[in-house]
């Protein structure tokens, strides 16, 4: 195969990832609208994960170019962790001035799950879609793009699409940096679950599978 057709093969697949990555993230705001986020989020998350089993089979490069890696999970992770902290202190406060300062025993659950979807996306956010574009965008649309993503799932809900494109922004910017998948995903259910059940006042579990 010429270098040509290389180039196009490998253009074509990038753009075809970006549009299943957009795909994915209106499937699931339409499966959110209509409550059926707990079919969807384990059919995507599987589908997801296939998908990374298969094209790493096919060029096993890949996994650490996307950021499935260990070399950098400590600096990452370090970095993350700076964030989330505080963020979480956050959260707290918000929650114990709303009266909703709780963790039900089902929380535990949704700590221990949650990160798996949370590094499913931060997998299509991070590798299939910014660094996808890296080559064609500034750095900081790159962060816009991102960021303007991770809000859009979340159409209406003005807080939630507040937070997450704040997430965004400092995710991207960590992701680039750091090349490194694991502890954005971690963070990700983490912060998640703490940000409904504090600042929301609401219950993931019961809205995504039903009361407990």
């Amino acid at each position: 195969m010429s270098c040509t057709q290389e180039s196009l093969r490998f253009g074509s697949r990038r753009w075809f990832e970006v549009t299943a990555v957009v795909a994915t993230g209106l499937l699931f705001l339409l499966f959110r609208l209509v409550r059926l986020q707990g079919v969807f989020v384990p059919a995507a998350a599987g589908f997801w994960i296939v998908f990374v089993w298969y094209r790493a089979r096919q060029d096993s490069t890949l996994l650490r170019a996307w950021g499935f890696r260990l070399d950098t999970f400590r600096p990452a992770f370090q970095a993350v962790t700076a964030f989330s902290l505080p963020a979480a202190g956050i959260m707290a406060l918000v929650g114990a001035s709303r009266g909703t300062l709780r963790f039900p025993l089902h929380a535990w659950i949704l700590m221990a799950l949650y990160p798996i979807w949370g590094v499913v996306q931060q997998f299509l956010v991070q590798a299939l879609l910014v660094r996808n574009l890296e080559g064609s965008l500034p750095r900081y649309w790159l962060l816009v793009v991102g960021s303007c993503l991770f809000a859009m799932v979340h159409v209406p809900e003005a807080p939630l699409m507040l937070a997450t494109f704040g997430l965004g922004l400092v995710y991207v910017a960590l992701y680039l940096r750091h090349r490194n998948l694991w502890p954005l995903g971690l963070y990700h259910g983490w912060l998640g679950t703490l940000f409904y059940l504090w600042v929301l006042g609401r219950d993931p579990w019961a809205e995504t599978f039903g009361k407990f």
